[in-house]
């Protein structure tokens, strides 16, 4: 059986970002996985990113490689904010990033991750041999956590979706569609499958839409001390969430409700007029349960306008659940002794878990570091420090 020293699983921003780093410090590691799988095989068609070009870049090791780069070298025109970057772009950037800096990805699919005795892992997999690797770094995005309501779980899988499961808003044209929930997913969605022809109602548990504000076109040295630039977000509030350091002072509980809540949930300024007064509307309005009715859905509701609506298929975008247990080629055995906070796994700076050498980055780091791991931002915040620390001992 073959032996690594490192083995990250997923190929995504974070692992992508990770292995770049790893490569720079000439450590020896393998990357499993299908690059940018969740990105290219369930994002919708037609979506634009929420995050500014300039915060829609991956970690590299060195200047030269994030999307301004990418746009002057295939001769696209580059504006770096308040132009929204198209997935098409996106993809076509991280593929240019991989092909550069991460040209050894293995399409694997991992099925098992059990501790061995001389605390290392044994990796099994679904279409290769397996290995031992004596590190791993869980780097899987969060399709595993993709979360629809108790409220509709007796429905069958043809009449419910997740948001992260219409990659084709086409296939809903001319269908009545009820889509659950008010963050950029949801919002997004709705406004595309309007587009495409669906009958779309939008169900949002809160009394309001929540809309951000579009940043200044452009800001001077001075306004950058007033309103300071990170990769996540703009202003001195958003300074604070987007430092680890500072994030993991917080109370524990403040922690957990952070992680989830800042930056959302809320749609993108560029998004609203596709939305607002366009898209049916039902605010103040909570599922209280479905139930098949003909070969559609009966909503049942709790709200001040209406207590049902019948569609043909509804399309939760209500978020995700980070549980380990979703994470189904963890042994048992392995995640019994993974220290967990409200189902996230405690990390610490490095994102290193409880169990010596097994590492987690992305969304389930958010309780340790803060919710900059929710976006492909925190690549900026972690993906150096993971690999200076894969890369000693």
């Amino acid at each position: 059986m073959s032996a690594d020293e490192v083995l990250i699983i997923g190929a995504g921003p974070a692992g992508l970002s990770i292995s770049a780093h790893l490569r720079a410090l000439g450590v020896g590691h393998r990357i499993v996985g299908r690059p940018m799988d969740t990105w290219r095989a369930h994002m919708p068609t037609g979506m634009y990113l929420k995050s500014e070009p300039y915060a829609s870049d991956l970690s590299a090791p060195a200047g030269g490689y994030d999307v301004r780069a990418y746009f002057s070298a295939v001769g696209l025109p580059y504006v770096e904010r308040n132009a929204p970057l198209s997935l098409e772009h996106f993809l076509a950037y991280t593929d240019w990033y991989a092909s550069k800096l991460v040209p050894d990805v293995s399409d694997c699919t991992v099925t098992d991750v059990a501790p061995t005795d001389d605390g290392r892992f044994r990796v099994a997999f679904a279409d290769a041999e397996p290995l031992i690797a004596r590190r791993v770094v869980v780097a899987t995005g969060v399709l595993p956590f993709a979360h629809v309501p108790d409220e509709l779980s007796g429905l069958p899988p043809e009449l419910v979706s997740h948001t992260c499961d219409v990659a084709d808003p086409s296939r809903f044209r001319g269908q009545r569609v009820a889509i659950i929930g008010g963050g950029q997913s949801a919002l997004e969605t709705a406004a595309l499958l309007h587009e495409t022809g669906a009958e779309v109602n939008l169900i949002v548990r809160r009394p309001y839409v929540s809309w951000l504000e579009p940043n200044p076109e452009s800001v001077s040295w001075l306004g950058r001390i007033r309103r300071p630039t990170t990769k996540l977000c703009e202003g001195w509030r958003c300074a604070f969430w987007v430092t680890p350091e500072a994030f993991r002072l917080l109370p524990r509980e403040m922690r957990i409700t952070k992680a989830r809540t800042v930056l959302g949930p809320s749609g993108a300024w560029w998004l609203r007029d596709r939305v607002q007064d366009v898209v049916e509307t039902l605010t103040a309005h909570r599922v209280k349960g479905a139930v098949s009715a003909g070969s559609g859905v009966q909503l049942l509701l709790d709200g001040p306008v209406r207590s049902s609506i019948d569609v043909d298929h509804v399309i939760a975008g209500t978020g995700f659940r980070i549980e380990l247990t979703r994470l189904s080629f963890l042994s048992a055995g392995l995640v019994q002794h993974i220290g967990e906070l409200s189902g996230y796994p405690v990390l610490n700076r490095n994102c290193e878990s409880s169990v010596p050498g097994l590492y987690f980055v992305g969304v389930p780091a958010t309780v340790s570091l803060g919710p900059s791991m929710r976006f492909v931002a925190g690549t900026h915040n972690f993906a150096h420090r993971v690999a200076k620390s894969l890369s000693v001992g």
